[in-house]
């Protein structure tokens, strides 16, 4: 017999929220540098190498496609081995990608380097850091995944200064400077993150675990709940692959706004500053969405939120089209932003709702993994369009009618088991 002491539960402030702040700011540098920011690389590369949009824009696909696919395959090795070596590992991988970034010197070079961080960002990625903090929390989960869900919209306001430290300092030794910062987040979490509350004498929500603990017989996992769905009862659900095409038009969409923004409104006319702030304001207005209808969710339902915020994304995004009159452009990056967030926070706490906690990893794993991978098509179809019309136009209109045309389906998904909204 033996008992669990730790002297981290000794603390007034239950160490959960030490993991999801730590979580944040993991989400804060993975958006900032290698999601929201990647609209900022379009410039300096075109000047320096001549290169196309499309041929650039090749490599955020690449970036989706891998977290995509390897998104698959992280949520698995979450659940097997626990967020701190995945996120640790990702690190090092990103930190060796901005490096090899810094000295690029072809096209073959920059799809490599870029190859290299997408493999590392999807251990950085929602998928991980969503599946550690939902076994932290269970009464305030839709407040808890906003709060590190802001992270990735907090990573917006990076974009500007972005810009600002490529113009003074160059491309090449700002991201010699974040192959350094990455790896000093990495070295933060491998000695502060703690995967899950067991670890140390705790239960969710900051419950203590006072009892002994036999470490022959009795010191064994609690049975699944009959609510926990395994991954293939989980995809032989309707309700599943309704999320999933929902969540893959609000990714695909995102995708293809936050990569072209910044080119796109270059084109229409505003100046780089002005655009510049335009493609932080998406990230930036997410945390409002993904902190309040993270919070709205624990009172209102996951599903009445989900769908309510589609159906904003959606108008978000057609009035984007009028993007040349700068009230429709201002509109836009806010209600979409806005909405966007929520949609991200979301997505997971409706399938805890529907599934279960104990596979939530895989489950979402496959869930965003799929979404990411489909996304690729979003940055491709923009820089096709815009390379051989010279306007975004075309591309807008069909990022419109894919949101549009996941509302009806979701109006079709039951109510989870035990929710009464």
């Amino acid at each position: 017999m033996m008992k669990q002491t730790s002297r981290r539960h000794s603390s007034k402030i239950f160490y959960g929220w030490w993991v999801v702040a730590l979580s944040f700011l993991v989400s804060f540098f993975s958006a900032a540098f290698i999601w929201y920011g990647f609209t900022a690389y379009f410039a300096p590369l075109v000047q320096e190498f001549g290169w196309s949009y499309t041929a650039i824009s090749v490599a955020g696909s690449f970036r989706s496609a891998e977290v995509g696919v390897l998104g698959i395959f992280v949520g698995f090795l979450v659940d097997r081995f626990g967020g701190k070596r995945v996120i640790v590992i990702g690190s090092v991988i990103v930190s060796a990608g901005f490096l090899l970034f810094s000295r690029i010197t072809s096209l073959t070079g920059f799809y490599v380097a870029f190859l290299l961080i997408a493999v590392g960002g999807s251990g950085l990625t929602s998928i991980v850091l969503f599946q550690v903090v939902t076994k932290w929390f269970n009464k305030r989960l839709g407040l808890v995944l906003g709060i590190v869900g802001s992270g990735f919209g907090a990573g917006g306001f990076a974009i500007p200064g972005i810009v600002f430290l490529i113009d003074q300092i160059g491309f090449r030794n700002l991201f010699a400077g974040i192959s350094a910062w990455i790896i000093i987040l990495g070295a933060l979490i491998w000695f502060l993150f703690v995967n899950e509350p067991k670890e140390i004498g705790l239960n969710p929500d900051g419950k203590v675990i006072d009892v002994a603990v036999d470490t022959s017989q009795d010191n064994r996992a609690a049975p699944v709940k009959r609510a926990d769905y395994t991954l293939k009862q989980a995809m032989a659900d309707w309700n599943f692959w309704i999320v999933n095409f929902a969540s893959t038009a609000s990714l695909v969409t995102m995708m293809m706004l936050t990569t072209h923004i910044m080119p796109c409104m270059e084109n229409l006319g505003y100046s780089r500053s002005l655009a510049g702030i335009a493609a932080a304001g998406i990230p930036v207005t997410s945390i409002i969405g993904r902190l309040s209808v993270g919070w709205l969710s624990d009172t209102y339902g996951r599903r009445r939120m989900f769908i309510l915020t589609m159906i904003v994304q959606t108008i978000g995004m057609w009035l984007f089209i009028k993007a040349e009159v700068p009230l429709f452009a201002a509109l836009s990056v806010v209600v979409f932003g806005v909405s966007y967030g929520g949609i991200h926070t979301l997505r997971v706490a409706v399938l805890k709702s529907y599934y279960g906690i104990a596979n939530i990893g895989s489950i979402m794993g496959v869930n965003l993994g799929l979404s990411s991978v489909l996304s690729i098509i979003g940055p491709l179809v923009a820089g096709y369009y815009f390379d051989n019309t010279g306007t975004y136009l075309y591309a807008w209109i069909i990022a419109g009618v894919m949101l549009t045309a996941g509302i009806p389906l979701l109006f079709m998904m039951k109510k989870p088991e035990g929710e009464k909204h």
